[in-house]
């Protein structure tokens, strides 16, 4: 059974978690996704920063690689898609 002190831990960050996904799609509903969608890598970052403060986490080699493949894509799409809508007439 985990000690009080680590349910605490597990309890907020699903409850945090919960907040800021509903945040987030909320935002991707009524918001420019070009404004949006830079929140959303950001999200990572800050997992990986609490993860590591909270929880002594280490992200390994594989798991930091993923991530910035995500983050790197998803730069890829948005500066494609900037670039196609300002060659439109």
């Amino acid at each position: 059974m985990p000690t009080t002190a680590a349910a605490a831990l597990v309890t907020g960050t699903a409850l945090s978690g919960v907040l800021g996904y509903t945040a987030m799609t909320l935002a991707m509903r009524t918001g420019e996704v070009g404004v949006v969608a830079p929140f959303r890598y950001s999200r990572l970052i800050v997992a990986l920063i609490l993860a590591y403060l909270l929880f002594d986490e280490r992200p390994d080699a594989l798991t930091l690689t993923g991530a910035a493949l995500i983050v790197a894509a998803g730069t890829y799409s948005l500066i494609r898609d900037n670039r196609r809508r300002a060659a439109k007439p």
